[in-house]
């Protein structure tokens, strides 16, 4: 089966307070001050030392996967000055198995906001109606209550605990997973 590329709009896709959109060189200076945040390092699987070369890797790396349709990576922006807030992806996009999983993380100067919900909200409606996949999961360590939050507010649904399921910050790490189903969507449950 040949790939098929993501269409990601334009515009992006907004809800009136946050947009989400594709990445751009110019987005570089804000990446790797959010990276350089010690609860982004401390949650997250970005290198130590980010630089702006991270950056414009994980951009190349997005771009990559929408034309191969297997990874979208986007920038949370605030809706009104287009400043970016953090950012969203979905990885390992799995067609035939109508998955992928989401990740994100949101800087410092916009956290308490609810800016992680409405952009995890944004991403998920677009992967169930655009990409038409039927589960979208998040893994979150167990101490990270603020990512809980998030999926909670989102729909996510809790399944339970991924002992030893992958290395962060040099450790391996226990995970809770979380998915979401179609019907389960904020926006389909008239939430």
């Amino acid at each position: 089966m040949s790939p098929r590329p993501i269409a990601f709009p334009v515009e992006g896709l907004t809800d009136g307070v946050v947009r989400l959109r594709l990445p751009a060189d110019s987005d570089v200076e804000a990446i790797v001050e959010m990276c350089r945040d010690p609860a982004i390092q401390r949650y997250t699987t970005v290198p130590p030392d980010y630089r702006p070369s991270h950056a414009l890797e994980w951009i190349q790396r997005g771009q990559a996967g929408v034309a191969a349709g297997t990874d979208l990576h986007v920038v949370i922006t605030d809706s009104n000055d287009d400043s970016p807030l953090g950012t969203i992806s979905l990885h390992e996009i799995n067609r035939p198995a109508s998955r992928c999983v989401s990740g994100y993380f949101v800087a410092p100067w916009a956290r308490g906001r609810g800016v992680a919900t409405r952009a995890l909200i944004l991403i998920t409606a677009f992967a169930f109606d655009e990409l038409r996949l039927a589960r979208v999961e998040v893994t979150i360590e167990p101490e990270n209550e603020a990512s809980h939050r998030v999926a909670q507010a989102a729909g996510f649904t809790r399944e339970g605990l991924l002992r030893s399921y992958m290395p962060v910050a040099g450790k391996r790490r226990d995970m809770v997973m979380y998915s979401l189903l179609p019907h389960e969507h904020p926006h389909r449950r008239g939430g």
